[in-house]
């Protein structure tokens, strides 16, 4: 068991991840309260919790699901009445919904649980959490589920969720087996002023780092305007690390590898952009969207989960006089186009071990909510992308609002992979976003900020077994 102090620490990070996956965002800071856009705030939740049920008639699998989502927060309504639609189709289930206020109370109740006994039979959690849970002993294998031939999937079903999400539940160091599927996706891409680039001369959004560094140059030539409004950030790193190639670690995940030359290229041309003045950080805290539903700048790199910020943000530009532009998300930049790769960070759920029915009940529900029609319904707020191909079909109504979409599931988040799912995941992260802070900030080069960063990462990946 960890101490004390070690899990307060590592919850402290947790808060930081969930947020950055709950809001899209793409660091620590949460952006400020926008109005009249409603952009999220740090300020949490308050807890909800449902009201006692009357125990399930007999013949009724009772299943309990621990989730993140206060139940008065709209993807907590959501959840909510999927939940509800799943039992009336299933009478012989019924699923207590019990809200954590974030990943990162699973997380701590995960930990206590393995002390006290107290689990739930479902739950959700990012790999690195399962991960470690899976080494424990809490978490059931997925593959005989996934497989069974009464609720497992047809090979075409299974042909038709986005392959990497699938992978992103085999988790390295357990021999390829499954221990999550899919819950909340979103991947790194990139925020495009096709109106800006027009401008320059551009009739496509760059494809090749090259590119984008000509383009920044053309737009600042013709229009005036810088081209890349920034926060640093470690998921756009290792978005930029895994566009060139490069990996976070080694295949051992002991040894650290962003030092390298995908890693310092990325950076440089940060730095090079920055020099020229083409590109800069926002005085408000991650107000890079702001700039780019603004008109000031031609691209951002941000989350998909970042969608509603920006359209929101564009409208509330619109209503305060700001003429209409083209604007979309597309895959980053890559050094091979044809092999393109990003950033993806995810939820899954998983399943903890236990009395064999109530575990197959918990699958079933698991199963049904990616469906296409339900995961095309959880979808449709852009709290996450769609787990399937054919989901898209249904989206119509969505589509007609959001028409970046299909370019966000296609062409990047059909793309992404994830970070190493190790428990030193966040501590990484931080080492990272420091690294990242002495380049901007003019302090170290490149090549010095990373290898002091992969000295430091290596001696924290040395200390686990």
């Amino acid at each position: 068991m960890k101490t004390q102090r070690t899990r307060l620490n590592q919850t402290v990070r947790l808060v930081c991840l969930c947020l950055l996956l709950l809001t899209g965002v793409s660091g620590c800071n949460l952006p400020p309260a926008l109005s009249p856009v409603g952009s999220p705030t740090a300020e949490t939740l308050p807890a909800f919790s449902p009201e006692p049920t009357a125990s399930p008639p007999p013949g009724v699998k009772p299943i309990v699901f621990w989730e993140p989502f206060a139940l008065d927060h709209p993807q907590g309504l959501l959840l909510s009445e999927l939940v509800r639609d799943f039992e009336a189709e299933n009478p012989d289930i019924s699923i207590e919904l019990v809200p954590k206020s974030g990943y990162e109370s699973i997380h701590d109740a995960m930990l206590t649980g393995l002390s006290e006994g107290e689990l739930p039979d479902l739950a959700v959690a990012f790999p690195s959490m399962i991960a470690e849970y899976a080494a424990a002993g809490l978490v059931e294998p997925l593959d005989p589920y996934l497989t069974d031939a009464e609720i497992g999937f047809a090979s075409e079903e299974l042909a038709d969720f986005y392959p990497n999400f699938l992978e992103a539940g085999r988790l390295p160091g357990f021999d390829r087996q499954l221990w999550a599927f899919p819950f909340v996706e979103h991947a790194i891409g990139m925020w495009v002023n096709d109106a800006l680039l027009a401008q320059a001369g551009w009739d496509h959004a760059p494809v090749t780092w090259d590119e984008f560094e000509q383009a920044c140059f053309d737009v600042m030539t013709t229009t005036g305007v810088r081209c890349y409004s920034f926060v640093e950030s470690a998921s756009t790193f290792t978005a930029w690390l895994y566009s060139r190639g490069g990996q976070l670690l080694d295949v051992s995940r002991r040894q650290a590898t962003f030092n390298g030359p995908a890693g310092v290229e990325s950076l440089a041309l940060l730095r090079r952009l920055i020099d020229a003045g083409l590109a800069w950080r926002p005085e408000e805290p991650y107000g890079d969207y702001l700039a780019f539903a603004g008109g000031q700048t031609a691209f951002t790199f941000s989350s998909t989960g970042n969608s509603r910020l920006y359209t929101e943000a564009y409208a509330a530009a619109l209503h305060q006089g700001l003429a209409p532009f083209q604007w979309r998300q597309t895959q980053i930049p890559q050094a091979d186009p044809n092999t393109p790769s990003t950033l993806l960070v995810g939820t899954g759920f998983f399943l903890v071990p236990g009395d064999e029915e109530r575990q197959r009940a918990a699958w079933r529900f698991i199963r049904w909510f990616t469906e296409p029609s339900q995961t095309a319904r959880w979808a449709s707020g852009l709290d996450t992308l769609p787990v399937r191909a054919s989901a898209l079909a249904v989206m119509t109504e969505t589509l007609e609002i959001y028409p970046f979409l299909p370019a966000q599931v296609e062409e990047i988040g059909r793309y992404a992979r994830p970070e190493p799912a190790i428990p030193e995941e966040l501590e990484v992260r931080e080492i990272l976003h420091t690294a990242i802070l002495s380049v901007t900030m003019g302090y170290a080069d490149p090549q010095i900020a990373l290898d002091q960063a992969a000295q430091a990462a290596n001696a924290l990946l040395s200390q686990q077994p």
